[in-house]
C-alpha cells in the first residue's frame, strides 16, 4: 500500500493537482514518524505509513505558513477525513481546496500488512466513503465504556473524579495543539483583557480550561483521540469528549464529520426543538 500511496503522491505533484503532500516520514528512529511536507515529486519516496503514524495531519491545513505551499493532499485516516469535512463545514478550507489520500489499518493491531490505501478522494467522495465504511463504528459500546461507568456515579462522585483528574493538568495545552479543530489564531486562554481562564496550573483554572475545551468541541469532535494521546499526564479526555458526543447524538441525532454542506449542529436552529434543557 505504501508504494500505491507514494505513486499517487508523485502523480499529484507532477500533474500539479496538488502543491504539497502532507504525510508521514521517518522520525529519528524506526519507531517514530514525523509529519513531512513534500513539494517535489522526487521526494514522494519519503512517505511512510505504519503503526507509528498517529498525528492528525489536518492540524496543518489551517495554518497560514502551510497555506502558502499550495493546494494540499493530506494522508488521512478515517477520523482525519472527518476532520477535513468539519473544516469545510466551518469554512476553514474549501471543499475543492484539498485532496485526501485515504489510508486505513486493521483496528486491532494496525499491522503493516493490514494497512491499505483507499485512493485519492475529494471531500464529497470521502464523505460517501465514510458513510459506507465507517459510520457504523461511531460510539460503539467499547468506545463509550468509560462514559457508561462515569454515568453510574452520583453527581458528587463524578465531580470528585474530574476534579482529581484535572488537578494533574499542567496547562501545557498539548491537547489544543494536537486537535485539528482548535484553529483559533488566539485561544481564549491567551486573552488577558479580560482574563477568562487562569493561566497557571491551578485547580479552578484547570477545571475551567478543560471544560471550556470540551464544550468548544461539542458537536464538532471527530473522535481522533489526539488530545488524550498528547496529554503528558494522561487525563482521560476522550471520556469527556465522548460524553458530549453521546449527548449530541441523543439530543440532535447528529454525528460530526459526515455532512460538509450542512450547518454545524451548534450553529443551527430548529423551530420544533423541544428545548428540554431549559425545562
Amino acid at each position: 500500500m505504501i508504494e500505491q500511496l507514494r505513486a499517487k503522491a508523485k502523480e499529484l505533484l507532477e500533474k500539479r493537482e496538488a502543491g504539497v503532500i502532507i504525510g508521514y516520514g521517518r522520525g529519528t528512529n524506526e519507531t517514530t514518524a514525523t509529519p513531512v511536507f513534500i513539494t517535489s515529486p522526487a521526494r514522494a519516496g519519503e512517505l511512510i505509513f505504519n503503526p507509528f503514524c498517529y498525528n492528525n495531519l489536518l492540524t496543518f491545513v489551517t495554518r497560514d505558513e502551510h497555506k502558502q505551499l499550495g493546494k494540499p493532499a493530506v494522508v488521512a485516516r478515517e477520523c482525519d477525513m472527518k476532520a477535513a469535512i468539519v473544516l469545510v463545514q466551518e469554512d476553514q478550507i474549501k471543499a475543492d481546496g484539498i485532496i485526501l489520500l485515504s489510508v486505513s489499518c486493521d483496528e486491532q493491531g494496525r499491522a503493516d500488512a493490514a494497512c491499505r490505501f483507499n485512493g485519492a478522494m475529494t471531500i464529497p467522495e470521502a464523505e460517501e466513503w465514510l458513510k459506507k465504511n465507517y459510520r457504523a463504528k461511531e460510539l460503539t459500546a467499547d468506545k463509550i465504556a468509560q462514559v457508561a461507568e462515569l454515568e453510574k456515579m452520583s453527581d458528587a462522585e463524578r465531580w470528585a473524579f474530574w476534579s482529581k483528574e484535572f488537578e494533574r493538568c499542567i496547562k501545557c495545552y498539548a491537547c489544543r495543539q494536537a486537535c485539528p479543530l482548535c484553529y483559533c489564531r488566539q485561544c481564549i486562554v491567551e486573552k488577558n483583557l479580560p482574563q477568562w481562564v487562569l493561566t497557571s496550573p491551578h485547580p479552578a483554572g484547570n477545571m475551567a480550561w478543560n471544560i471550556v475545551r470540551a464544550f468548544h468541541l461539542a458537536g464538532r469532535c471527530i473522535d481522533c483521540g489526539e488530545c488524550e494521546r498528547a496529554c503528558p499526564v494522561g487525563i482521560p479526555l476522550l471520556a469527556l469528549n465522548r460524553a458530549l458526543q453521546k449527548e449530541v447524538l441523543r439530543a440532535f441525532d447528529y454525528v460530526s464529520g459526515y455532512d460538509h454542506a450542512g450547518k454545524p449542529v451548534m450553529a443551527s436552529f430548529k423551530k420544533d426543538d423541544d428545548e428540554e434543557f431549559i425545562k
